[in-house]
């Protein structure tokens, strides 16, 4: 683990442990977090390859664990300061297997008193992921805003804008007057869910998402030379995980998901997700579904 990782990763956790060093007159512990999600899922043209004949599909098992606590501000206002850590491993792709530890921050406001008051939130957030395939390895930093609103009792509205910035590490070149960065990247994500509770221990969960900016796909080599000739590539490399080649491109992507959940518990819940993505940068598309069905605990 580099230093900056170390630093933000133990500056957080000074913060979960030790007392705020200056109280606000209306600041008081809220409660802790302690989150835990086991999930398995079916993700359909892993690679994001843009030629049906190369696309490739695997399972995958992941592991997410987030400990943190809340600080209540103000009446209206809270803050919380949080640290997780994850893993995932993949059946066929083995070297797609990852583990990451990260630390966020975020701030949330309601412009009043009572359930139907609309809310403003940001969170900053940093996390280092190591991968199998090293070059694929990487720190990124987030900056998210979203607001939103409980329209009924049973239905809440809300939309957010991230940006991101991703620092990766240099493949091998392979061709001379092209960068071998693939993934230094940055792009932006807006997204709008609807959450719906259909009853008492079920609710449904819609999402739509558009990503703008810098993405990786990874293809056969005979693949690449396609998109050599067609497109603006900015990065490529060689691709240890599906052996042929993996580029970068700016382009956009939209992405369709529904989400159904159900309460085990007044701390656990099953839910299971579908997602439709699509893609495009100039005349090639991407597209894939993934199926996800996760357990999670909430203390």
């Amino acid at each position: 683990m580099n230093l900056p990782t170390k630093k933000v990763l133990f500056g957080t956790i000074a913060l979960l442990i030790y007392p705020a060093c200056s109280h606000a007159e209306n600041s008081q512990w809220v409660e802790w977090i302690a989150d835990v999600e086991a999930a398995y899922a079916q993700v359909n043209n892993l690679n994001y390859s843009a030629f049906s004949n190369d696309e490739n599909d695997d399972d995958r098992l992941a592991l997410t664990v987030v400990l943190g606590r809340y600080y209540q501000l103000s009446g209206n206002s809270r803050m919380h300061v949080a640290v997780e850590f994850s893993t995932e491993d993949y059946d066929q792709f083995s070297l797609m297997g990852n583990t990451e530890v990260g630390a966020n921050l975020g701030v949330r406001h309601k412009f009043g008193l009572g359930h139907n008051v609309p809310y403003l939130q940001f969170t900053a957030s940093y996390r280092h992921q190591e991968v199998k395939a090293d070059p694929w390895s990487n720190n990124s930093l987030a900056f998210n805003l979203e607001v939103g609103k409980h329209l009924t009792d049973k239905l809440t509205l809300a939309a957010s804008l991230t940006y991101t910035s991703v620092d990766g590490g240099r493949g091998e070149v392979i061709v001379p007057e092209i960068s071998s960065a693939v993934f230094d990247q940055s792009f932006w994500h807006a997204d709008i869910y609807a959450d719906y509770i259909l009853s008492a221990n079920w609710l449904l969960s819609l999402n739509y998402g558009r990503r703008e900016g810098d993405f990786h796909s990874a293809c056969t080599v005979e693949n690449v030379n396609i998109v050599l000739d067609t497109m603006q590539v900015k990065a490529i490399t060689s691709d240890t995980i599906f052996g042929g080649c993996v580029y970068q491109v700016d382009g956009s992507n939209n992405s369709y998901s529904s989400n159904i959940s159900y309460a085990i518990t007044d701390h656990s819940a099953l839910n299971l997700s579908i997602e439709h993505f699509r893609g495009n940068a100039n005349s090639l598309s991407y597209r894939g579904n993934n199926i996800q069905l996760s357990y999670n605990y909430r203390y």
